[in-house]
């Protein structure tokens, strides 16, 4: 973490005007790393901390991320659930979004030999609670709309693109995707998403920017995808979520990971475009990862079969 600037304070001190608890207070500031889209800082009074998030609205102008009203909204949404944390206020200028700390630390998914077993209740809590976003998620149309705002912004995409939109297009087609089937999902879960709280040791997820009604299966197959899971942690991620050995929708979360490296790819592209970026931000590793994790994916020998057993029956005709 670093100290910001004073322009950043008086932003950060106009965000909180609005709260009663927070309002004139005297606070210091430190920035927050983790953060690919806003700025993100933990904010001080002397006696109390809480977390504020300052808009950068290139996310939301070249596609990438929902309206804004729609994210602060889905982040309250959350809350309520109670696997987010709770927002203390929303300001409209400057646009942000103060939230309590929660105190604790920032779990390694894919090394931990308990983060299966903490994430699963998580997970299983959002998505059967009942509740809705106020927007739903097609991967396969949210990856489409990624390529398209690169290429409006003159980004060029990697060699093989056309063909790898073919193969998606084959499985959109197989996976038959139902909206009336969707659940609330984060669709963003990685290690620093995360908190790992210290009293309960319970999970909080965090930074509801890309969440939206989905698929529960695409839920699954991106967090497997977007934290680097091998075949053996992910079969048993998916085996812990859906509580049985069901053939169909783990093959169904196992064909969702090479979609989430398909669409995050497009995300990244369309990041390369931002002028403002986070002094950590990097946009091109990111894309090497997920298109690396792409091609693992779909050169897979079991995963024409794969596309098989997930298909449903009119699919197959």
């Amino acid at each position: 973490m670093t100290i910001v600037p004073d322009t950043e304070i008086t932003s950060i001190e106009a965000a909180l005007s609005s709260s009663p608890e927070w309002g004139g207070c005297h606070i210091t500031a430190r920035s927050l790393s983790g953060g690919q889209a806003h700025k993100n800082y933990l904010v001080e009074d002397g006696q109390r901390r809480c977390v504020v998030k300052l808009w950068n609205n290139y996310w939301e102008t070249v596609g990438v991320l929902p309206a804004a009203q729609v994210v602060l909204e889905n982040t309250k949404i959350a809350a309520d659930i109670g696997v987010g944390a709770p927002v203390i206020t929303v300001s409209t200028e400057p646009l942000a979004l103060a939230l309590d700390f929660v105190a604790g630390g920032h779990p390694q998914l894919n090394a931990d030999e308990d983060s299966i077993a903490r994430l699963v209740p998580a997970l299983h809590r959002l998505h059967h609670s009942g509740r809705r976003f106020l927007n739903d998620i097609n991967p396969f149309d949210q990856a489409k709309q990624r390529m398209a705002a690169a290429g409006k912004h003159g980004i060029e995409l990697p060699p093989g693109a056309t063909a790898v939109q073919a193969l998606m297009d084959r499985i959109e087609t197989a996976l038959a995707l139902n909206p009336a089937q969707f659940v609330p999902c984060h669709l963003d879960i990685w290690d620093a998403n995360i908190i790992k709280q210290t009293s309960s040791m319970t999970y909080n997820i965090i930074d509801w920017d890309l969440a939206g009604n989905s698929d529960p299966c695409y839920e699954v197959g991106f967090v497997a995808a977007q934290n680097g899971f091998g075949q053996e942690k992910a079969h048993a991620l998916f085996q812990a979520y859906f509580g049985n050995e069901d053939p169909v929708k783990i093959a169904r979360a196992r064909l969702f990971m090479a979609v989430a490296h398909w669409s995050n790819s497009g995300l990244w592209i369309t990041a390369l475009g931002n002028a403002r970026p986070n002094d950590d931000a990097d946009y091109a590793g990111e894309l090497r990862t997920s298109w690396e994790g792409l091609i693992t994916e779909i050169t897979s020998p079991d995963f024409p079969e794969l596309i098989k057993t997930a298909a449903t029956p009119a699919a197959l005709v």
